[in-house]
């Protein structure tokens, strides 16, 4: 896991799409949210969320551009989003078995044992790019300040970094396990 993080490549068993809807933890409710299952090996699959709003005074992704990403790295050539800001269904039906790159890594959140909740890096890529290319991404979020709850001084973590403020967190009252933050 040198240079921040675990690359593995996920195959997509499900995917669902659903507008103007939120995650439990979260306040507000997105324009967009994409439900992806999908195993990286294991035994069991996992889910990763993808969601954002839609800029709609610029006519642009906007923060929902982590969906444009996960089709792009499916292999669907320029996804674009329909005037109403909806997603095509033909996206979602062409993305069972595909294969992309997810990346995850330590939260500064601990479990009650001591050991950090491991959190997915909502940016994912294309098999064909390689893993260290979202190891560069990831990092490159971490250093401009958009990830902040990556546990840099993690033993695992090949690369520990002394110039960034690391805060330690407590896991809260409410149980974080199963939660894609």
């Amino acid at each position: 896991m040198a240079d921040g993080g675990y690359v593995t490549t996920g195959v997509v068993k499900s995917i669902k799409m659903s507008y103007d809807s939120k995650l439990k933890y979260q306040q507000r409710n997105n324009d967009v949210l994409l439900e992806v299952g999908y195993n990286d090996g294991q035994d069991w699959d996992k889910t990763l969320n993808l969601f954002g709003n839609f800029n709609k005074d610029k006519g642009n992704w906007g923060s929902a551009l982590k969906l444009k990403m996960f089709f792009e790295a499916i292999g669907i050539q320029n996804p674009e989003y329909n005037d109403d800001y909806t997603i095509s269904d033909f996206y979602l039906d062409k993305a069972v078995n595909k294969e992309f790159l997810v990346l995850s890594y330590p939260s500064v959140k601990l479990k009650d044992n001591g050991k950090p909740f491991w959190n997915t890096f909502p940016e994912t890529m294309a098999v064909s790019r390689g893993r260290d290319r979202l190891k560069e991404r990831f990092m490159k979020q971490v250093r401009d300040g958009w990830v902040k709850d990556f546990k840099m001084d993690d033993p695992l973590n090949a690369t520990s970094h002394t110039d960034t403020p690391n805060v330690t967190e407590k896991k809260s009252s409410f149980d974080l396990a199963g939660l894609d933050i």
